[in-house]
């Protein structure tokens, strides 16, 4: 287990005892007739909302269950209201020490803030800033724990506490308080903490709202855009619908899908295949990158050499099948590898995307095998420095251009990292931008927009670079795409539309 995954786990334990505190107190105050009423009905109607509360706080932000669920995404701060005003009541009322009280009270308040503010944002609307920098920072706080998928996975959420208004009955209810109240406060201070960083992570991206985008007379540079969520089966109808429609209307000359090996085989590759014709007829450029399989740190573990011939006949299945234009054979080793699979080295790396090119182009010699670079550190240069050169079976190129927790600061010190290892080479192979986007629910959708706009002027303005694929269409399992659960199309397409506009213009 990587330590996201350890610390992960212990952050869902430390969640489901909570979930479970607040239940059985729930229960306690309403079943105590000395309790005043009306806390006894603001426990109760929390402790009764919580459960579905968070249920609903995850499934409204997917396309998929978004439109059934959308009505009642309102429960998710309306609970976390509730616990904000119990913790006040108890407080006031002296039925909790304020040693115990005022960091549950911080504490509920922060969860309660954020939730507002991602339902404003639902719904379209601007929120406050010091809303918007709260958000930022809880989720630097449960990047602690999860790492980059706190970004963009809307399944990790805090859990509010009920202030203990009630005697503890044995040493270890007195114990257990502690260790929540404990939690709380190291949570809320590691959210404190955040909050400064997240201020200026927010205001970053107000620099990259100026800049222009390069003219290319030539015509050589192509807009893409990541189609479907990470497919272990079949394209979902409704992403088919939605994504192919959304790249008609924007007109992009590229699509990209992410197929994993779940995916890569029998029934679920024929449904893709099928899915993608009409826009292959079309002549945009397909693109498709190998994701990993969902126990595949296990497997890697077990064998490795049985780990990477299986995914090899993954990359065969996929390029008979497909017939990309653009493969990768395996989405950011180093940031999203090193997550599901655990630390591996360069070197392994380097042997496996030489023995994917073979198989790529052994089966169509026209297919461009290219590799990723997302997270720019030692190993990637390692990598790049071996897929650059020209010995090399490498094709392509390509870049993840993603903000970070620090908003546009890491995404702005990538471009400058990448930039400097382009300009190494003096005659350098084709590149492309295989990922750009933000993360509208955690930075806003205003600063959505700007990212990909930031990105886009830098990649235009670089020779090298030939094409750039927004991520993503939608929010499927990931809370980064253009469209949003409710089938509104954020502020961000309206960029990609101008962008089009303004480099079909120069090419005329």
């Amino acid at each position: 287990m990587t330590s996201h995954g350890f610390l992960g786990a212990l952050y869902v334990a430390l969640c489901a005892a909570m979930i479970a505190w607040d239940i059985l107190m729930a229960g306690r105050i309403a079943q105590l007739r000395r309790t005043p009423r009306a806390f006894q009905a603001i426990t109760g109607i929390a402790g009764l909302l919580l459960v579905p509360a968070l249920v609903v706080a995850y499934t409204a932000q997917s396309l998929l269950y978004g439109r059934a669920i959308l009505l009642v995404a309102w429960l998710w701060p309306f609970t976390a209201l509730l616990f904000v005003m119990q913790t006040v009541y108890a407080l006031a009322r002296r039925m909790v020490t304020p040693l115990l009280g005022f960091p549950l009270l911080v504490y509920n308040t922060v969860i309660a803030t954020v939730a507002v503010t991602k339902f404003v944002i639902t719904r379209g609307q601007s929120p406050a800033e010091f809303g918007l920098a709260l958000n930022a920072a809880q989720a630097s706080m449960l990047g602690t724990f999860f790492g980059t998928p706190a970004l963009w996975n809307p399944i990790y959420l805090q859990v509010p506490i009920f202030a203990p208004s009630l005697p503890a009955r044995w040493g270890f209810t007195r114990l257990a308080r502690v260790a929540l109240a404990g939690t709380a406060i190291a949570m809320t201070a590691l959210v404190i903490v955040e909050l400064p960083g997240a201020y200026e992570g927010i205001r970053s991206y107000a620099a990259h709202s100026r800049d222009q985008l390069q003219e290319h007379p030539e015509g050589d540079f192509t807009i893409g855009l990541k189609i479907f969520p990470d497919l272990r089966s079949g394209p979902p109808p409704l992403a088919i619908d939605y994504d192919l429609a959304l790249a008609d209307t924007l007109n992009v000359g590229a699509i990209s899908i992410v197929v994993d090996p779940e995916a890569a085989r029998g029934v679920a590759l024929d449904s893709l295949a099928r899915s993608i014709e009409e826009t292959r007829a079309d002549s945009t450029i397909i693109i498709v990158a190998l994701g990993y399989p969902k126990k595949g740190d296990k497997e890697i573990k077990q064998s490795r050499e049985a780990y990477t011939v299986a995914r090899l006949k993954d990359i065969d299945r996929v390029a008979r099948r497909l017939k990309p234009d653009y493969l990768i054979p395996a989405v950011d080793p180093f940031e999203e590898g090193t997550r599901v699979l655990g630390d591996q080295t360069p070197q392994y790396w380097i042997d496996y995307f030489t023995r994917a090119a073979r198989v790529a182009h052994y089966i169509y010699p026209r297919i461009k095998v290219a590799v990723p670079i997302s997270s720019y550190g030692t190993r990637d240069s390692t990598l790049y420095a071996w897929a650059a050169r020209r010995g090399s079976p490498i094709d392509v190129m390509g870049f993840s251009l993603l903000a970070g927790f620090d908003g546009a600061r890491s995404l702005d010190t990538h471009m400058r990292v990448a930039q400097r290892w382009m300009r190494m080479y003096p005659n350098p192979k084709e590149h492309w931008v295989f990922a750009a986007g933000g993360y509208p629910l955690v930075h806003g959708e205003q600063n959505q927009e700007r990212a990909i706009w930031g990105v886009l002027a830098w990649a235009t303005a670089e020779t090298p670079i030939k094409g750039l694929v927004v991520y993503e269409a939608g929010d499927y399992y990931t809370v980064r795409g253009l469209r949003a659960p409710a089938g509104r199309l954020r502020p961000a397409t309206g960029a990609i539309l101008r962008a089009e506009t303004g480099l079909r213009s120069s090419a005329q």
